[in-house]
């Protein structure tokens, strides 16, 4: 369906574009399945990822109930080893398995370990960026993150209605 979409319309679109196109399609199929077995679709996005901006609008964010949005992603790892949940799934790299080589770390451009702990000094500690500093954190890692925060806000938010 992706690709007979962009060969015909879009044939130059970029790997992000097709990327999300392939997200919404996804979630577009749950709904459908959810609809066919009279179901809930369930997310899976973690504290990381929806602060980070890490989903797509529509797709992975389109969801019925998240039960991971409380928790970091290195919380999320814990729990699955807690859960029993074989390492070879707790270990496989991240990624939204949207095209060959791609990972969520690498596309956000840092470790959800380094994430993790920005996010939680800023979210959870409600420390500033000269505390941050103080701590031994890079600006450019700060930035960094309070960018992808400040960016995603509107991925956070219900459409406004008017």
């Amino acid at each position: 369906m992706i690709d007979a979409y962009f060969d015909e319309f879009e044939p130059h679109a970029n790997m992000l574009r097709r990327g999300n196109r392939m997200a919404r399609e996804r979630m577009c199929i749950l709904y459908d399945l959810s609809a066919k077995y009279k179901a809930l679709v369930v997310g899976t996005s973690n504290k990381s990822e929806i602060y980070a901006g890490y989903c797509t609008q529509y797709g992975d964010s389109a969801c019925a109930f998240e039960p991971f949005a409380h928790l970091y992603k290195t919380e999320v790892w814990q729990m699955a080893k807690i859960l029993n949940i074989p390492l070879e799934i707790i270990n496989k790299t991240p990624t939204a398995d949207l095209w060959e080589g791609q990972t969520d770390e690498n596309e956000m451009g840092i470790s959800y370990q380094l994430l993790d702990e920005i996010l939680y000094f800023i979210l959870d500690e409600k420390l500033g960026k000269h505390l941050l500093l103080g701590k031994g954190f890079s600006e450019g890692d700060i930035d960094l993150v309070l960018q992808k925060i400040e960016k995603s806000r509107f991925k956070r938010c219900m459409p406004l209605t008017l």
